[in-house]
């Protein structure tokens, strides 16, 4: 019943790649491995079936990414809310939990009011292949001469699990402010603990890549990508981007500045 109750959980309108390991990984961790002796299948725990370096080997085989990105929008009727995660803090040291932040200046609750690019990494490695597909979202809707800007944005989630993490948590929080400019301080959110069942409703497996998604104004997740973004892949997101916000501004006339809440510096 709990592994049922979990399975659940678990975005469908995530694509796994056929030429990975996470179609076939379990809530929990585990996979399924034939039995030789009694036949069937039980239940193993991932690591112990597929080795340690799964994950590794994984991005080889789909060149980095475990997700596929949507072709198109996920419809309305059934996108799922992004899922919860709390006790998070951002780099001014604000507390925070999602998805409440991504709706936070949505004060209209119209879907059409807001779109979220959520940027998610766990590792270094998986960090640098975001700016594949947070620069372009950046310069399309949040950069140059915009006044609908405050109606996008880009939030970057950093995962930091394991106990040792956390003991080194103010070491890792002074690094990480470091590397990020001031701007989107209060836009780069940091997690430190067990964050299993979170990582297993997006289906982010492997650790080792870096994940996008399209959030929209009342926090349903509308697309989803993973690894570097090709050119085709941030052509389609941009077009996605435009998609979930075009409603509200039909809308409006023109002479009305759609304006929605306060652009997070």
């Amino acid at each position: 019943a709990e592994y049922n109750a979990l399975t659940a959980k678990r975005n469908k309108s995530i694509i796994m790649n056929p030429n990975g390991q996470g179609k076939n990984i379990l809530p929990g961790g585990f996979v399924l491995k034939k039995d030789p002796k009694k036949g069937g299948y039980r239940k193993v725990i991932l690591e112990h079936s597929l080795g340690y370096f799964w994950a590794i080997k994984e991005l080889a085989s789909t060149n980095k990414k475990p997700i596929i990105s949507n072709d198109a929008v996920v419809p309305a009727a059934e996108a799922e809310k992004f899922p919860s995660l709390g006790d998070m803090v951002n780099l001014k040291g604000e507390a925070v939990s999602i998805p409440e932040f991504f709706t936070r200046n949505n004060r209209s609750k119209d879907a059409s009011a807001k779109c979220t690019l959520v940027a998610i990494s766990y590792k270094d490695f998986g960090a640098q292949l975001l700016p594949s597909w947070i620069d372009p979202f950046d310069m399309a809707f949040r950069k140059g001469v915009n006044n609908e800007a405050d109606r996008y944005e880009v939030v970057r989630i950093i995962i930091n699990e394991g106990t040792m993490v956390k003991l080194l948590r103010t070491f890792i929080t002074s690094g990480t402010k470091k590397n990020v400019p001031e701007s989107d301080h209060a836009s780069t959110l940091l997690y430190y603990g067990d964050a299993e069942e979170f990582r297993d409703i997006l289906r982010m497996h492997n650790i080792y890549s870096g994940y996008v998604f399209l959030v929209d104004g009342i926090g349903r997740v509308r697309w989803a990508g993973s690894g570097e973004g090709t050119e085709e892949e941030v052509h389609s997101m941009i077009g996605i981007a435009k998609d979930l916000t075009k409603r509200l501004h039909k809308q409006l006339p023109h002479s009305q500045n759609p304006r929605i809440g306060k652009r997070v510096q």
